[in-house]
């Protein structure tokens, strides 16, 4: 079925009842790009990494283009918090849609106010059959329409189901991507425009993020071509499989994303604990190639020595060569492109 209520088989959100969904815009060749972003610090949003690459070369759009609207429901009376940087996951890749998340710096939000707050991420487990909300703007077609006004939601369902591990991202419920089927909850669904969509659900009383929306499949002969249908499934990104990247990347500690904010203050990067924490991490980052170099001779000065001593007994020999596959480039630690990092401003 096709509806005109976007999140299809949903509801209206009240006006401060989802206060960490942000609004993501921006135009690329003259076509209006919208995604959702979810609040989990004063200056970081999560966004899906598909939602702010280009198209053709993958690398991040200008963070000056893009709009992020907060404070409200409605669309037209949000805010604007300007974007001070983008990170995309190093791993993520668009064609397989793997690892789709990326962080954006925005200039530091006021967290005290009811329709403006950050959502912990939920750290627990998760199984088959558990029903969550999932929370976004959107439209009634996959292609085209038009994006509603008002921020809405509705029920999903997760799955463990073999469907779900017709995507190769899926490994598992508690993996790096989550699965729902709409025919567990049959008419409820997202549609275009709502990539990003905060998953999530009450925890004692309070919400916490379980994951953002990713993509789509459909397993009928016609393919995606229409919203909620019940042989589609709805592929999230599990946040907290991330929380290490979330947290390297913003330079603070896991707990700033992970706590109830009713825990601690919101405005946890103001934290003096969290400030000196991070300048001696960063201390130690700086000093990591400087002691790898005195460790390295130390271990030629006493490799010399055995040397010169098994010499002196008359036991001379030598170690074999080291191959070119265990040359000294290769011992650095350091694997893969170099990620991304946020300045958070403590």
């Amino acid at each position: 079925m096709v509806s005109g209520k976007r999140i299809i088989g949903g509801r209206e959100a009240g006006e401060d009842e989802f206060p960490f969904v942000a609004n993501i815009q921006y135009t690329h060749d003259r076509r209006p790009i919208q995604c959702v972003g979810t609040i989990v610090h004063n200056q970081v949003v999560i966004v899906p990494a598909f939602c702010v690459v280009h198209p053709d070369t993958h690398q991040p759009v200008d963070h000056r283009d893009l709009v992020v609207g907060y404070g409200s429901a409605e669309r037209s009376k949000q805010r604007h918090a300007r974007v001070v940087k983008i990170a995309v996951n190093h791993e993520f890749m668009p064609k397989e849609m793997t690892s789709d998340i990326a962080l954006l710096q925005v200039e530091s939000l006021d967290l005290t106010t009811s329709s403006v707050q950050r959502i912990p991420v939920y750290t627990g487990s998760i199984h088959a059959g558990q029903r969550l909300e999932v929370v976004g703007w959107g439209n009634d077609k996959p292609t085209g329409g038009e994006w509603t006004e008002r921020l809405r939601t509705t029920s999903v369902v997760i799955s463990d189901s073999d469907q779900c591990r017709r995507s190769r991202n899926y490994n598992g419920v508690e993996g790096r991507v989550l699965c729902t089927e709409n025919k567990l909850n049959p008419g409820h669904d997202l549609c275009d425009g709502e990539f990003g969509a905060s998953l999530i659900a009450k925890v004692d009383g309070q919400f916490q993020l379980f994951g953002t929306y990713s993509y789509h499949i459909d397993l009928s002969p016609e393919g995606y071509n229409q919203c909620a249908k019940d042989s589609s499934l709805a592929f999230y990104t599990h946040i907290y499989s991330y929380i290490g990247y979330i947290a390297a990347t913003a330079g603070v500690s896991v707990d700033s994303f992970t706590a109830r904010t009713n825990d601690r203050p919101d405005h946890i990067s103001n934290s003096k604990a969290v400030n000196v924490w991070l300048i001696a991490l960063r201390v130690v980052l700086a000093l990591i190639p400087t002691i790898g170099i005195v460790v390295w001779a130390m271990m030629r000065f006493r490799h010399r020595q055995q040397a010169q001593n098994r010499q002196w007994q008359g036991n001379t020999y030598e170690l074999a060569p080291r191959s070119a596959a265990t040359s000294d480039s290769d011992t650095d630690g350091l694997h893969g492109p170099r990620a991304e990092v946020l300045d958070i401003t403590l």
